[in-house]
């Protein structure tokens, strides 16, 4: 039998040794493969959920830029609207202001108002769609392109309009504030029916005519713009692989589709996910928590066809009853962190297989310390460019607290830096932008820019006001200055003129859309850009006014003739009077001792009725002077006629008597006339007193009243002397005088028949006369009623007043 082997202690010790060394490298080994498991199963299920909140922030953040960038776009789009509207009705009140200080002194303040109103109504603006309007402070609607049938309305006198408030408002903000905006509901309208909407209008009031000028946009206009822009922005946006923004709204209508399933416009409220899952009604839900929400749901993949599992972040934009949402593959997760494990048990399976398994240890404790340093670096990269991201779309600066790397604080000096830079560029391009379209729009001149292609690119408003068509209409012509040049020497002038561009001024005969001429001077200049740059002014209006003024002094001329005749007649018929009075003077006081007292009273009276005649014309010519120079008040008023009539026949009563001349009058019981008290009894006793003196002793003069539904007829009839044909088409004129005495020998002035012929014009009424020799004359005045009379009566009425 064998004997046991017995080992030495060395021996001992070291398979001892090597039995610890072993066990304690099988025991280290699986605790360090358990550890390392279980660390891994951590690990993974930590960097799953990692992965999965660094999606969800991914997609939270792409939600939240595109509400952010809807809102900034949203502002800065009703800025740029609130400037345009203040640009333009600053334009209109310039164009107004001008209008009434170059016409003030020519034309009357209703003249000028039809001036701007006509100017204004056909302007239009590119940037919005409201027209100009303008209303008096009394309520009235003067002009209201859209609806012109509207115009001449006054609102404030229409007790159920809905109109009335937004009139009321406008015209409190005029006459208060000077200019403002008004946002609110606003009422348009038109023949059948009218309707409100959110809008914005901007006014201002122009004092000398008493207007309130505005114009205006209506707020679901702006916004479905902005909308159309957000729309096309979010379509162009892509995140992870190819993944795309989608939008619907709270009712399920789909506005931006990012699968083949449905499509845009498509209603998807009932919609459900592969598993039955109302997903569509989910995300409206969770949309309207304040923050937003998540959504997981099962969604067919449209590559393969297999059912993903997916998770979505939507918010809502309650401004348009948005529901905004991004998503991103779960499965995906899954899958890659399942392939992790499976890889990690073989490599752990071979470490434990292989002797080398310190140095297996000690390369996966430097693999896990390179993937600490490469996760935190990407943990930094990725902060950095979601900072860098933030600051490119919203134009600030990265907050370096949140990076730690020195080469990223580096990097985000450098950016920041162009981020000022550029900030400072786009502010002063901004402004050199608005200041040269400033500029250019309201130049009172006309501006037109033609390229190398000799195609007109530029063309500003007085262009296209002055000759009628607009930049896109000159645009699509073949050969635009061929159509808008009248002569072909204009034509063929002009592209000489544009080839040297020299800067002198050439004069051109320009057709306007309206087939009318219009006399224009131009020159050309060359721009840095090989633009040139054509400036012209219109003179057609300044030519019309010059022949104007030449015939207005023409007319003057030929007036002021007329009155220095006139003046001619009056002195001699003032020369007459007083070469008596000289004369019987002189001779009373060079032989008062040789006369008798008979005959130094009949010189006295024969003084004295000089002295009356020339007292006489001298009334009726400051008479005349004072009406020409309208120093006469003028106060229409509705008048009985018939007490008028009867106190002008009592007060000529004596001078009839004298000739026992009977005056008769047949009128109308209560009829009223609207006439000034005073002038319309100066026009009775004229033509009575007139009457009288050449109507026979015993003779007889009718007074007549007639009324029909426009006017009033006054007749003064009497069966005196009568005129011949040739002296009646003189009568009422200043330049010429009929040397008729009465049939007493009475003497006239000459001026009481210009004198009512210059009341009755200031009633816009007429007067003429009917008569034959020897069968009398009939002096004929017809007066409107007061429905008839013009607004120019009415308003001197009022201004009198």
């Amino acid at each position: 039998m064998p004997k046991n082997k017995t080992l030495s202690i060395p021996q001992t010790f070291l398979l001892y040794v090597v039995i610890f060394f072993a066990l304690s490298a099988i025991l280290t080994s699986g605790l360090f493969l358990y550890f390392e498991y279980k660390s891994f199963e951590k690990q993974s299920k930590l960097s799953k959920e990692n992965h999965i909140q660094t999606q969800e922030k991914l997609i939270q953040n792409e939600v939240d830029q595109v509400i952010e960038h809807i809102a900034i776009s949203r502002d800065i789009r009703i800025n740029q609207v609130n400037d345009i509207l203040i640009h333009r009705v600053d334009q209109a009140y310039l164009l107004v202001e001008n209008l009434y200080r170059t016409n003030k002194n020519r034309y009357s303040k209703e003249a000028i108002l039809q001036m701007a109103r006509e100017a204004l109504r056909p302007l239009r603006s590119k940037e919005i769609r409201g027209d100009y309007f303008m209303i008096k402070t009394n309520g009235e609607e003067i002009l209201y392109p859209a609806h012109p049938e509207i115009e001449g309305t006054n609102f404030l006198q229409l007790p159920d309009s809905p109109e009335k408030a937004v009139v009321q408002e406008e015209i409190r903000i005029a006459l208060e504030q000077g200019k403002g905006f008004i946002r609110g509901e606003s009422t348009s309208f038109t023949a059948n029916q009218s309707f409100s909407s959110p809008s914005v209008i901007y006014l201002r009031y122009f004092k000398p005519l008493d207007i309130v000028l505005g114009t205006g946009e209506y707020i679901p206009d702006i916004e479905e713009d902005i909308k159309k822009e957000a729309i096309e922005y979010i379509k162009n946006i892509k995140y992870g692989v190819n993944q795309q923004i989608f939008i619907n709204d709270t009712k399920g209508n789909v506005i931006v589709s990012n699968t083949t399933l449905y499509k845009n416009g498509d209603n998807i409220i009932d919609f459900k996910d592969a598993k039955g899952f109302a997903l569509i009604r989910a995300e409206i839900e969770a949309s309207k928590r304040p923050n937003g929400g998540f959504t997981n749901f099962d969604w067919p993949n449209e590559a393969n066809g297999q059912i993903d599992k997916n998770r979505s972040f939507v918010k809502a934009y309650p401004e348009w009853d948005w529901v905004i949402g991004a998503w991103f593959d779960l499965s995906l997760i899954e899958a890659e962190i399942n392939g992790s494990i499976k890889k990690m048990q073989k490599t752990q399976i071979r470490k434990a297989s292989t002797i080398l398994i310190l140095i297996i240890l000690n390369h996966l404790i430097i693999l896990l310390i390179f993937r600490y340093l490469t996760n935190k670096t990407k943990k930094n990269t990725t902060t950095f460019i979601r900072q860098l991201k933030k600051a490119i779309y919203s134009n600030t600066n990265i907050d370096k607290r949140k990076l730690t790397y020195s080469e990223f604080h580096t990097i985000s000096d450098a950016t920041n830096r162009i981020i000022e830079d550029k900030q400072k560029a786009d502010e002063e391009l901004r402004k050199s932008e608005m200041q040269f379209k400033s500029l250019f729009e309201i130049a009172p001149i006309m501006i037109l820019g033609v390229d190398a292609n000799k195609r007109i690119c530029l063309w500003n408003k007085e262009c296209e006001k002055v000759t009628g068509y607009t930049l896109t209409e000159v645009q699509a012509m073949d050969n635009p200055f061929k159509i808008l040049l009248k002569h072909q020497t204009d034509f063929n002038d002009f592209k000489t003129h544009l080839s040297k561009s020299n800067g002198k001024f050439h004069e051109y005969t320009v057709i306007n859309k309206e087939k009318e001429p219009r006399n224009q001077f131009w020159a050309a200049f060359t721009s840095s850009s090989d633009l040139i740059i054509g400036v012209g002014y219109d003179t057609t209006k300044l030519t019309k006014t010059l022949t104007e003024l030449n015939t207005t002094a023409e007319k003057l001329q030929e007036a002021n003739l007329t009155k220095d005749k006139f003046l001619s007649i009056i002195a001699h018929d003032l020369k007459n009077p007083f070469n008596a009075i000289i004369g019987f003077s002189d001779l009373l006081s060079m032989s008062y001792e040789d006369l008798d007292d008979e005959t130094k009273l009949d010189l006295i009276k024969d003084i004295q009725h000089s002295a009356k005649l020339n007292y006489k014309l001298l009334e009726k010519l400051l008479e005349w002077a004072m009406s020409q120079s309208d120093q006469i008040p003028f106060n229409p008023e509705l008048l009985n006629l018939q007490p008028i009539i009867e106190d002008s026949i009592s007060f000529a009563s004596y001078q009839a008597n004298q000739k026992k001349i009977k005056i008769q009058s047949s009128n109308e019981s209560g009829l009223q006339i609207y006439a000034d008290d005073n002038m319309l009894t100066s026009l009775l006793r004229n033509l009575i007193s007139n009457a009288i003196k050449f109507t026979p002793e015993h003779g007889e003069i009718t007074i007549k009243t007639e009324e029909n539904n426009q006017q009033i007829k006054i007749s003064i009839k009497d069966n005196g002397i009568g005129m011949s044909p040739e002296n009646v088409v003189k009568l009422f004129r200043i330049d010429t005088k009929i040397q008729t005495t009465g049939t007493m020998d009475e003497k006239g002035t000459g001026l009481g028949l210009l004198i009512c012929k210059e009341f009755v014009d200031k009633h816009q009424g007429k007067i003429w006369v009917e008569s034959e020799l020897n069968k009398g004359s009939n002096f004929i005045m017809s007066f409107p009623k007061q429905s008839h009379l013009s607004n120019n009566v009415l308003n001197k009425k009022a201004s009198l007043n």
